[in-house]
């Protein structure tokens, strides 16, 4: 027979193990989504390269009105370079809340405004696409993977108000491309093709044999 003593120590034994056990579980998912993204956002709005690539997951996607926007965003900076030397982007935040495990939902104004060209060499302009504004107004459901990085944006907003920025970027784009700033090769990458500037040159004429000259007529 157990001694009450024995029993009591062994489940002091039993209890104190199972206690050390949870104690040594890790949690499981991002502890805060919501503050992930924000920073991630905020790192954007500053225009910070390496803080606002480290928040994407490699398999990141981005979805408009659920159309996949085909969006790379890499991890060396060379995506979000490239659109800083473009534009800026700022927000304004309606509503944020964590929604789930690893989820996140955010209801914003986006505003977009495009340079005015003299970071590439141009002279500054006021006129389109040249300093445009853009607002978009979106609400978006982001997930993150377990290390906290966004690996599915998921916005839902006007398609007008999309299309006006995609049409303004293509623009200053074909514009770069018409310059010269970009060489025809990256250009043909992003859908541009540019007439060779080069004038083709036009072949001699054939000079024209000179005309016998009239015999005179004497009265």
């Amino acid at each position: 027979m157990i001694s009450c003593k024995n029993l009591f120590l062994q489940c002091f034994l039993i209890l104190s193990t199972a206690f050390a056990q949870s104690g040594d579980t890790e949690i499981q998912g991002c502890v805060d989504p919501l503050a992930a993204i924000m920073n991630t956002l905020d790192c954007i709005a500053l225009e910070d390269v390496a803080c606002a690539s480290a928040g994407y997951n490699e398999s990141f996607i981005k979805l408009h009105n659920s159309v996949d926007t085909n969006t790379v965003i890499d991890s060396g900076g060379s995506f979000w370079s490239f659109t800083f030397s473009l534009l800026t982007l700022s927000f304004t935040y309606d509503y944020t809340a964590n929604i789930g495990p690893n989820r996140a939902s955010i209801r914003y104004v986006e505003d977009v405004s495009f340079t005015d060209g003299s970071n590439f060499g141009l002279p500054a302009s006021a006129e389109y696409p040249w300093t445009s504004k853009f607002l978009q107004y979106e609400h978006a459901l982001v997930t993150v993977d377990d290390d906290c990085k966004m690996i599915l944006w998921d916005q839902y907003g006007d398609s007008e108000e999309q299309d006006a920025v995609n049409l303004a970027s293509s623009t200053v784009l074909q514009e770069l491309c018409t310059v010269g700033f970009f060489p025809p090769p990256v250009c043909a990458g992003l859908g541009i093709i540019v007439a060779d500037p080069t004038p083709t040159p036009k072949s001699p004429k054939t000079p024209k044999s000179p005309k016998t000259p009239k015999s005179s007529k004497r009265a």
